[in-house]
């Protein structure tokens, strides 16, 4: 179950879709939905991210921030692409896929790349299928060349770039439903130490 609060209600509209696209790619590769997510959609979003980020999942909580549309196209760019309403649908499908990984991921947790790989692979999923071309365009390289190269420092240092890498490299996948799932299940990324020795 998923409910949305926001003031106006095409931007609750927009993230319904992108939520429902989200939960649709995700469920066809055996991952089940969280029991329940809120998405709340805001002017600004709290802390850190002010400015930094245009939605988040908060594992704490379950529960996903998203940008107003007005607030999102203030920025005026995203991706490399200038905003509308097709890349505003694809960020609430990304962080509602941070949802869905966060309830079939183990106790012990994922690396951000781990979490952020799957995210990235459900927004081109189900992105409208010309943008996603013009947005690809944008950007070079052919995807991860290893799984070493899906880490939190690559996410980190070019979140975009880590983005499109993902899918690229994820369309080279021969059973692709059955690596989200090894994925998400930790068998892919690595957990790198936090301190030092």
């Amino acid at each position: 179950m998923v409910v949305v609060r926001a003031a106006a209600a095409t931007d609750a509209e927009a993230a319904c879709v992108g939520v429902g696209r989200a939960l649709g790619f995700l469920a066809r590769a055996g991952l089940a939905p969280p029991p329940a997510t809120l998405v709340e959609i805001m002017d600004r979003l709290p802390g850190a991210l002010d400015g930094r980020a245009v939605g988040c999942y908060l594992r704490e909580t379950r529960s996903i921030q998203l940008l107003s549309y007005a607030a999102f196209a203030a920025i005026g760019d995203w991706f490399r692409m200038p905003v509308d309403g097709e890349l505003y649908r694809a960020v609430a499908t990304h962080e509602m896929a941070h949802a869905v990984v966060g309830c079939n991921a183990g106790p012990a947790g994922l690396p951000v790349a781990a979490h952020e790989y799957v995210a990235y692979v459900a927004l081109f999923s189900t992105m409208e299928p010309r943008l996603r071309q013009r947005l690809l365009a944008k950007f070079s390289g052919t995807g991860f060349g290893s799984t070493l190269e899906i880490n939190d420092m690559n996410h980190f240092a070019n979140p975009n770039q880590f983005g499109v890498d993902a899918w690229r490299h994820y369309l080279r996948r021969s059973n692709r439903d059955a690596w989200l799932r090894e994925v998400i299940a930790g068998g892919v990324v690595e957990n790198w130490p936090t301190d030092g020795p």
